[in-house]
């Protein structure tokens, strides 16, 4: 493989990572109004990417074509609506595509690929930023890597998953590669691959700070680029999988932080400013403490024990209820229109 293919391959790597931060630090996402992530959504995500593949395996080419491109659509207008509204955002999503798909329908492979990877590193900013904006916290990020590390063994090195599906989506518009030639086989990155590089250092930012971040992100810059170099000197000439080498860097940060640490911020505590050193408090919130104060409780038919969930929106409880769905039910009925943060006694 050619040495200048693989290091802009893991140039564009690192725009897209410092991207996805940039993204991360300047805009806000709009919070999904009910749930939080948990172990058996990122199991669901686990199942999603696994038997992905061996759908795709199973359809023709066009059809695989019309189903990434559908996908793309809709991860690039969440990506752009909180820059631009939703409308507009629809409408570059839309025409995007469409012009994507015509340059394919008129034999410009060159272009096509270009285009893909373009809307593809939008996709990922917008994906990541959006699961992690969401409630992802590190640990889940965690779990999803050390997971799709193994598959990604089995997929790639035990059977021809990998190898398959590559030949099956390669020279296809929306193909899920950051594609960097057209030769077989090319100088790519698969998307989830290229997800997790920028998944994880996001999530470190938010759970631990600025310097887990930077960390998280050169450790996958060093992996990919270690890769490439092995690639480069002809020690490495089929598929390679890379999260089965940097999945187990992933869990182990992650378990160094939280021993360091003694706990991750959440969301609300990433927003509001609050230091990762004080992400895991040893006695009750005092945020809620001054939020319980006589006039924040006012309207409560009860004062809410310890154990209960409280809705808090502005520093001040506007509802509370025994578990994180009746806090929010309760918020609704007393007239909070707005989403409140929810949190436990």
């Amino acid at each position: 493989m050619s040495a200048a293919a693989l290091v802009g391959l893991n140039c564009c790597v690192a725009a897209v990572t410092a991207g996805g931060a940039a993204y991360f630090a300047r805009v806000r996402m709009p919070r999904p109004p009910v749930g939080r992530y948990e172990l058996p959504d990122v199991a669901v995500m686990c199942a999603v990417v696994v038997a992905a593949p061996l759908v795709y395996l199973a359809l023709p080419r066009d059809a695989v074509a019309v189903a990434f491109g559908l996908v793309l659509c809709a991860a690039l207008q969440f990506a752009l609506a909180p820059l631009c509204g939703a409308g507009r955002a629809w409408v570059i999503a839309c025409a995007a595509v469409a012009a994507t798909a015509g340059f394919a329908w008129a034999e410009r492979p060159l272009t096509v690929m270009v285009l893909t990877d373009v809307l593809l590193a939008v996709a990922v900013v917008g994906v990541a930023n959006m699961w992690v904006q969401s409630g992802m916290r590190s640990a889940h990020a965690a779990w999803f890597a050390g997971t799709l590390a193994c598959y990604d063994l089995v997929a790639t090195v035990l059977t021809s998953v990998t190898d398959r599906f590559a030949a099956q989506v390669r020279g296809l518009p929306f193909a899920p590669l950051l594609a960097i030639t057209r030769d077989s086989p090319p100088v790519a990155l698969g998307l989830g691959d290229l997800l997790l590089l920028v998944l994880f250092p996001l999530a470190m930012v938010k759970a631990f700070g600025r310097a887990a971040g930077l960390l998280a992100a050169g450790v996958g810059l060093v992996v990919s680029g270690s890769v490439s170099l092995l690639f480069a000197l002809g020690m490495l000439t089929g598929a390679f999988p890379l999260l089965t080498a940097l999945g187990p860097l992933i869990v182990l940060q992650h378990v160094l932080w939280v021993r360091a640490r003694g706990g991750e911020r959440t969301i609300a505590e990433w927003r509001a400013g609050a230091p990762p050193e004080a992400a895991t408090p040893t006695g009750p919130d005092p945020a809620l403490l001054r939020a319980l104060e006589p006039a924040g409780v006012e309207g409560l038919s009860a004062a809410p024990s310890e154990g209960d969930w409280l809705a808090v929106l502005d520093g001040r409880v506007v509802g509370s209820g025994g578990s994180p769905g009746q806090a929010r039910r309760d918020a609704g009925l007393r007239g909070c229109e707005s989403v409140p943060v929810v949190r436990q006694m």
